[in-house]
């Protein structure tokens, strides 16, 4: 991930011999190296960037990956899918134009995400159901697949607020809304089904819980709901401060610590796309490559200049190399 700019980008097919299932990987600093040159279905290496022709070729639709290069350097990116289907953060183009592709995108925050210009997921019958919340971060709506269940009834920040500041317009606030099975409100808050943590967790990134509820970078300790609306239904909370700090376009909302997932300050998420100088005590302040506790128990690290790209199959969410739903 990385900040907003306006560089130009060009985008050039390389290889047709391997699968499209794996997330972008970083900065390439040697594109001529030999591991490049094995990869090209000619056995050539990565143009070097004054090769690559000017404007975009057509992304392919077959396996392929493609060169991106941009004013921050040379970039391989992999289509990558999310359960079978390919959107916008994941289709290897920058479709809001902003200079950025994909995982490298602050706005992308996963591969089932049909939205390059804010965190709403865009996608067709992805928690349609009112008020009702399943896995925010997947790409299909109800619970049957991840076992999730929330409801924004259950959220206070429903309560006495102007719609323009709602979570979910639309809602109003009833803790004695009941789940199936007869649980409440607060028993959802303390406890999701295992399988929830397990299918959805792995998508969900650093500083949020698995409804959307996220941590905001500019305010600690508050939270905002990243599928935020206006009336008309058009996304309105994106990684810019602006947005950010704007109550009426990333709206609060009340987190489940039961499938809420932890943002150090060594690590990248929701909305921070840098780590601090004292995260790099032995590189003078700068990433040399890796960085202590970026990532748990040994979990491939991404996103930062020097780290390797994410294997096959994964996707970079918020710093760390997660495996896509097949």
């Amino acid at each position: 991930m990385g900040t907003k700019s306006t560089a130009s980008l060009v985008l050039v097919v390389v290889c047709a011999s391997q699968a499209c299932t794996c997330g972008h990987s970083p900065l390439l600093t040697n594109p001529d190296s030999s591991d490049s040159a094995s990869e090209g279905s000619d056995g050539g290496g990565l143009a070097e960037p004054d090769a690559l022709a000017d404007g975009y070729i057509g992304i392919p639709n077959g396996d392929a990956f493609v060169v991106v290069n941009t004013d921050a350097g040379i970039f391989r990116c992999y289509i990558t899918p999310c359960q079978g289907k390919v959107y916008q953060c994941g289709n290897c183009i920058d479709d809001d134009g902003d200079g950025l592709i994909d995982s490298l995108d602050p706005d992308c925050l996963g591969a089932c995400q049909n939205n390059e210009r804010g965190f709403l997921g865009n996608i067709p019958g992805q928690n349609n159901a009112p008020c009702k919340a399943d896995c925010y971060w997947d790409q299909d709506t109800g619970s049957g697949n991840d076992t999730c269940e929330w409801n924004h009834h259950c959220d206070p920040f429903e309560q006495a607020a102007p719609a323009g500041v709602n979570p979910e317009i639309g809602c109003s606030y009833d803790p004695g809304q009941h789940f199936p099975g007869g649980d409440s409100c607060a028993d959802r808050l303390a406890a999701q089904p295992t399988t929830c943590a397990t299918f959805c967790g792995p998508l969900t990134p650093n500083g949020c819980d698995c409804f959307g509820c996220c941590e905001n970078p500019l305010n600690q300790g508050h939270y905002v709901y990243a599928g935020s609306v206006n009336q008309a239904g058009e996304s309105t909370c994106n990684a810019s401060p602006e947005s950010l700090g704007d109550a009426t376009k990333c709206k609060p909302c009340t987190p489940v610590p039961a499938c809420q997932k932890r943002c150090d300050d060594c690590q990248l998420c929701f909305g921070k796309t840098s780590l601090p100088p004292i995260c790099f005590p032995d590189a003078g302040g700068t990433p040399d490559g890796g960085v202590a506790g970026q990532c748990p128990d040994g979990q491939p690290a991404c996103g930062l200049p020097g780290e390797p790209a994410c294997a096959p199959g994964s996707y970079c969410v918020t710093g760390c190399c997660e495996f896509v739903i097949p």
